[in-house]
């Protein structure tokens, strides 16, 4: 789990609120109980006078027998009050369990470790982090698995496609022992970006950070932050990222501007990423050749020697979609 400490304090501090938050709601329980059944505060008293009573008697009692004697004569006592007082709250129309500490998580008592490993609710924190910090949380609520259909694709694009998917599936299964980038390229709107959707939901899924960029977004971004001095915090944040997540998507390689600037910061986060065995998925309507001419032959051949390439082909599914909703109202 590739987590910056700034990201675990902010899970630390949802976990905190979540015990203060159920502190307040104990508090408010048994102030209702104290002032709705008056006979339950004097049952209250009697448990505090006796444990009291009790401990006089074990500081002033030396006989090892005798003190565990009034130990278990206190145990009994206490337990025949606390079944009275939750008869008392019965009584009155409350559950037996309404005085209960109250927690979100029942299995590490919302601390988030049980026996010194990561409670189940921690790791949904760390996902819903994850998922927030890939900017792609609405982008994955229609491209993932469960909308996989092979319905716009005959022949020998239906071959591709599912190559395709087998390969995505690959990726995926083998992400934390093998290294591979994967290509898509191809003709638009054959599934390219459906894909790096569908791996990216799975890995972050998974608990694996991921990061998504359309081209034209990145670049943007990193030129809005390169040269701006006021900002080096920020500028170095975005390229901790961009080295050091588990996965960096980039879709639509080749929509944005493509310069000098653009193609040496792309084989510049490559080589990085390389560097740190970082998968890395692109997604472009490119061909091979059009890579190779943009980017450089050298960018092409480095990418090409980690990488399961997908070739999708086929007509435009998103023009086929509309044309059946449009229909369809």
């Amino acid at each position: 789990m590739a987590l910056s400490n700034e990201q675990f304090e902010k899970i630390k501090r949802t976990l905190e609120e979540r015990r203060l938050a159920n502190s307040r709601i104990s508090e408010a329980r048994k102030k209702e109980i104290l002032e709705k059944i008056p006979s339950y505060r004097e049952l209250e008293n009697e448990t505090a006078s006796l444990s009291l009573s009790c401990a006089e008697k074990l500081i002033s009692e030396t006989d090892s027998v005798s003190r565990s004697r009034e130990l278990e004569s206190l145990r009994e006592r206490i337990g025949k009050i606390n079944e009275s007082k939750k008869e008392l709250i019965k009584e009155a129309g409350f559950p037996a369990d309404y005085l209960e500490p109250v927690y979100s998580c029942d299995k590490c008592h919302d601390t988030g470790f049980v026996d010194g490993k990561k409670c189940n609710c921690f790791k949904q924190l760390e996902i819903q982090i994850l998922y927030d910090h890939s900017n792609m949380s609405a982008f994955l609520k229609d491209n993932n698995f469960e909308r996989l259909t092979y319905d716009y694709h005959i022949g020998e694009d239906l071959t591709h496609f599912k190559n395709a998917v087998d390969t995505c599936k690959k990726f995926i299964n083998n992400f934390d022992n093998d290294y591979h980038n994967l290509l898509f390229y191809g003709n638009v709107g054959t599934g390219k970006s459906f894909l790096s959707g569908c791996v990216a939901k799975e890995l972050l899924d998974k608990g694996h950070s991921i990061v998504y960029f359309s081209a034209e977004q990145l670049f943007r971004s990193i030129s809005a932050l390169y040269y701006d001095h006021d900002h080096n915090a920020e500028r170095d944040a975005l390229f901790d990222t961009l080295h050091e997540s588990d996965l960096l998507i980039i879709d639509d390689l080749g929509t944005e501007f493509t310069n000098e600037f653009t193609r040496s910061q792309l084989f510049s986060i490559f080589n990085q990423r390389i560097t740190n065995r970082r998968p890395l998925v692109i997604s472009t309507n490119l061909t091979l050749e059009d890579i190779k001419k943009n980017y450089s032959e050298r960018f092409l051949s480095r990418l090409a020697e980690n990488s399961y390439i997908c070739n999708l082909k086929g007509p435009d599914i998103r023009i086929i979609k509309k044309r059946e909703n449009e229909y369809n109202q």
